[in-house]
């Protein structure tokens, strides 16, 4: 009986030297749709949405929807008109399979462009240091889309002559200006004449005035 007993307690310490192989499971990757998009579910209305839409594993995908255009491997934009919302179908193909899903996105108006100086807007008061020193901005409350640089402006000094300053900052000669004038002194700053946006309207931007502190 002793013998069996030993022979027993060899067996079990050799099974728990014996080394053990590492076993992972690990877990399939979803194949839920990635859209990227950095304005999350937001569309602004009356301009191209860019999204990178695709499906991981997927060997093809088809995106449908009222407004939505393909310009390239998983590349979409789309053009809201009407509405407050809207939803897009995105239909995969994996292993012949067909995956449907629905993804629903707000539509926002895009409210009137700015001329700003640190999103600041309509009548401002900054000190001469402040205003030479500023950069000049497009700025649409609530927008999140990039706008790019403004490219050059128009300035006006109280009463004189308005003039084009190239850039997003002020230039030296224009500096000088700015250091000559006195409190109470107004600078006009526009930027209804810039092309630079294709999606915004800038005809309609409005000016910024800026009081000398």
């Amino acid at each position: 009986m002793k013998n069996v007993i030993c022979y027993i307690f060899i067996f079990c310490v050799c099974i728990y030297c014996t080394p053990k192989k590492n076993v992972s499971f690990q877990k399939d990757v979803s194949y839920k749709s990635i859209i990227e998009n950095e304005k999350l579910n937001i569309l602004y209305r009356g301009i191209r949405n860019h999204l990178t839409i695709h499906v991981p594993k997927a060997d093809s995908i088809r995106v449908k929807g009222v407004g939505v255009f393909k310009e390239g491997e998983n590349k979409y934009y789309i053009t809201p008109s009407t509405g407050t919302s809207l939803e897009i179908t995105i239909i995969s193909f994996l292993k012949g399979k067909v995956r449907t899903e629905k993804r629903e996105f707000r539509i926002l108006n895009i409210g009137s462009p700015f001329a700003s100086i640190n999103n600041k807007t309509g009548k401002i008061i900054l000190t001469k240091e402040e205003l030479a020193t500023s950069k000049i901005e497009y700025y649409i409350p609530q927008f999140v889309i990039d706008l790019g640089k403004v490219q050059k402006f128009r300035y006006q000094i109280n009463d004189e002559e308005p003039a084009i300053n190239y850039g997003n900052k002020f230039n030296d000669s224009v500096k000088e200006k700015i250091y000559r004038m006195k409190s109470g002194d107004i600078m006009i700053i526009n930027l209804n004449f810039n092309l630079e946006l294709e999606t915004v309207d800038l005809k309609k931007v409005k000016q910024l005035e800026v009081h000398i502190e």
